[in-house]
């Protein structure tokens, strides 16, 4: 076992620049994932739906035709225009402005998904291809007893039971092999399928050992609640509310329509200027009290938010230094001893019993799941604090 860690250890070592090869990863998935590109279609459209609300109304063009009764015909022709007062038609295009900022970070939260999720496959191709490699030294020291056994039968020194619970041990290691197996193939083709269908580059290999847990949680929270998404998103909401609530106050104020209008007559002819004042009593009345409410509960979620986001990467940051510490103090107690080596040894000598042999191997080996899940879980929890 101990020559298995310094193995591992030193493919940690060879890997140390791995951090650079999952940035490498996710921008190359980030590139091919096909809802990531939907997502940003979808913004393209929301961006042109913004615009389109700071545009100034559409000019109206009226014709009539009318015929008269032994008077002649008459044809009006009126075209008019609709303004709003500049103000007003600042902070609505500051408004748009800030919708297309809203979208930006929509999709920007879709982009952390798919990092976040292609962080956490990432993280399980690792943890199980360690498993594997372990698994696979384990399926070689069951083949050896197995070989060992056939040879002690033949000189009459063991009996068919002692190779059959040989047999059985060989045959529930390959199946414990055969399973991570299949489940490390399950994972390369969810990665597979998140690129689009394309292959990878590279396949992931080792842990990141630079990437390691902030020293000080308060100082990193307060930078990565700056970074957040979902944080900006709420923040951009509440202005938006208060740019809408600044729109429905000036939108109390009389809207004015001027335009040209001419009536043509059998023997006359008026053409001028028509202007239109627009004034809402009624249609106003209740915009600014809904908007002032809309900035209240606008704020009330960006004060909610900002809690259960320190309270949550909080929480992580706490998981993630416990299983850190379980994970080391783990990894230390395994690497000890060559503790396999030194049963298989035991049992060829006689002794332990074959009995006491597969007992401890198999405690030996829960001891050393524990601890590369232990590690898993740290890389979770690490992952999910670094994600800002």
């Amino acid at each position: 076992m101990k020559r298995l860690f310094l193995i591992i250890w030193g493919l940690f070592a060879a890997m140390a620049a791995s951090g650079q090869e999952m940035e490498v990863l996710l921008l190359e998935i980030e590139e091919n994932n096909p809802e990531l590109k939907a997502a940003a279609a979808t913004l393209d459209e929301e961006r042109f739906s913004n615009r389109s609300e700071a545009l100034p109304a559409d000019p109206e063009v009226e014709f009539n035709y009318l015929w008269g009764n032994g008077i002649g015909n008459r044809h009006d022709l009126r075209v008019t225009q609709s303004f709003d007062i500049p103000t007003l038609s600042g902070k609505r295009a500051g408004k748009a402005a800030s919708l297309d900022e809203l979208s930006v970070l929509d999709y920007k939260a879709r982009r952390l998904e798919l990092r976040q999720e292609v962080q956490h496959i990432y993280i399980d191709l690792i943890h199980h291809q360690l498993l594997l490699q372990e698994l696979n030294d384990h399926r070689d020291r069951a083949s050896v007893l197995v070989e060992s056994y056939e040879r002690r039968m033949e000189a009459g020194g063991a009996t068919v039971l002692d190779l059959n619970k040989a047999k059985l041990h060989q045959a529930a290691v390959q199946g414990q092999v055969n399973q991570v197996d299949n489940e490390l193939q399950s994972l390369l083709a969810r990665l597979k399928a998140l690129n689009g269908g394309k292959d990878l580059s590279f396949t992931p290999v080792a842990y990141d050992l630079s990437d390691t847990l902030p020293p000080d949680f308060e100082s990193w929270f307060a930078e990565a609640s700056d970074k957040s998404p979902v944080l900006a998103h709420i923040r951009k909401e509440l202005e938006i509310g208060q740019q809408q609530l600044a729109i429905d106050r000036l939108s109390t104020m009389p809207e004015l329509t001027v335009g040209y209008m001419s009536e043509i007559h059998a023997e006359e002819i008026f053409r001028g200027v028509t202007v239109r004042l627009n004034i809402p009593l009624w249609s106003g009345a209740n915009r600014a009290k809904r908007a002032r409410a809309g900035v209240a509960a606008a704020q009330s979620r960006q004060d909610a938010a900002q809690q259960t986001f320190y309270r949550e990467l909080k929480d992580l940051y706490r998981q993630a230094a416990a299983m850190k510490e379980h994970s080391e103090m783990m990894r230390a107690s395994l690497t000890d001893s060559d503790f396999q080596d030194y049963l298989l040894d035991a049992l060829k000598r006689g002794e332990i019993s074959m009995i006491d042999y597969l007992v401890e191997n198999d405690l030996y080996f829960e001891a050393l799941e524990q601890s590369l899940e232990a590690e898993r879980q740290y890389r979770y929890a690490l992952a999910a604090l670094k994600v800002f």
